[in-house]
């Protein structure tokens, strides 16, 4: 049996698996507020306290996938304060074969195993490369990346943080949001964008530079505590040019920063949508304003052009993928 985890700032889903035939398929699996709990581990004792009498001393292998880097054996949790060993969540589990990577690339390790069923087609590319690299880009409440590079018929899983690099604007508008976040914030990155709290702050620059009043809904006790997901929701119902505003222009920016990456490592066998925002806002990346920030990329156009988009339907997708990685341990 094996165990694995999709670890996320908002929600950890810990899942046990059975080897089947070459595969592993799930038994069962359960979720957690990340933020309730004081550690990786604790979640693991409650899960395996839960579930022992599926488990009977047969667990050989875990891996657990998390946001933030893995540097020798251990993840500074984004978004959480924890700090996560390896070591540590061998003990806790009583197993020896453990292994601890990006969220992103125990995503991209599932992307081998998709059906039709698990992807929708964004944007279908021109002859594109059904060998190449792809890259994974999830907004969520961060935004991670993960590549799968292909070469002469291996490929590898390639760890980013790339959502903490610099915001690069491409227009006017896009440049004054540049400035109003550079008063509010020390660093102002890709994540401070394209994120649930990037929403808000796209959001907060629209409505305080005078681009549309705020709707009534936007100042209840839930849209304090749910800003992202309250915009979204009244975009969506089409009840706020301001809101609808917001999403337009999250939608242009995710584009213009999913061909930047496809450029930076030539990805042309895919853009992979993860992350909980994108099946959320389809209608949005559908209208044309995600293709416009994607297909705007002057002399190497042509590349982005050939490369198709997808977006993730499967929310397990991160689970699989750690579940395939602990197999080959």
């Amino acid at each position: 049996m094996i165990i694995a985890g999709d670890v996320g700032g908002t929600k950890a889903r810990i899942g046990l698996f059975e080897r089947r035939a070459g595969k592993v398929e799930l038994v069962v699996s359960e979720d957690y507020a990340s933020k309730d709990y004081q550690s990786l581990e604790a979640i693991l004792g409650v899960f395996m306290d839960k579930h022992s009498s599926k488990i009977k001393g047969h667990l050989e292998a875990g891996c657990f996938g998390l946001p933030g880097p893995v540097v020798n054996g251990k993840v500074k949790v984004t978004n959480l304060p924890w700090e996560v060993a390896m070591v540590q969540v061998g003990l806790a589990l009583d197993i020896s074969k453990v292994k601890l990577v990006n969220d992103l690339v125990s995503t991209a390790a599932a992307i081998p195993h998709f059906g039709p069923s698990s992807l929708k087609t964004l944007y279908g590319g021109e002859g594109y490369d059904r060998a190449g690299s792809c890259v994974v880009v999830a907004p969520g409440t961060g935004i991670g990346h993960s590549l799968i590079h292909r070469e002469g018929g291996w490929s590898v899983l390639l760890a980013s943080e790339g959502g903490h690099a610099n915001f690069a604007p491409t227009n006017d508008l896009e440049i004054e949001l540049l400035k109003y976040l550079q008063k509010k914030l020390p660093h102002v990155s890709v994540e401070s964008v394209l994120c649930g709290p990037g929403i808000f702050n796209i959001y907060s620059f629209l409505r305080d530079s005078g681009y549309g009043e705020e709707p009534e809904e936007m100042k209840t006790q839930e849209a304090k505590e749910h800003p992202a997901s309250t915009i979204t929701g009244i975009a969506i119902a089409g009840k706020s040019d301001l809101c609808v505003k917001t999403l337009n222009m999250f939608c242009t920016m995710l584009g213009a920063h999913c061909s930047n990456i496809v450029l930076t490592y030539l990805a042309t066998g895919g853009v992979f949508l993860g992350g909980g925002i994108p099946p959320k806002i389809l209608e949005f990346l559908t209208n044309g304003s995600f293709l416009e920030g994607y297909l705007n990329k002057g002399k190497q156009k042509e590349r982005v052009e050939a490369t198709p988009v997808f977006i993730i339907k499967d929310d397990y997708a991160s689970l699989y993928g750690a579940a395939a990685i602990a197999s080959t341990l």
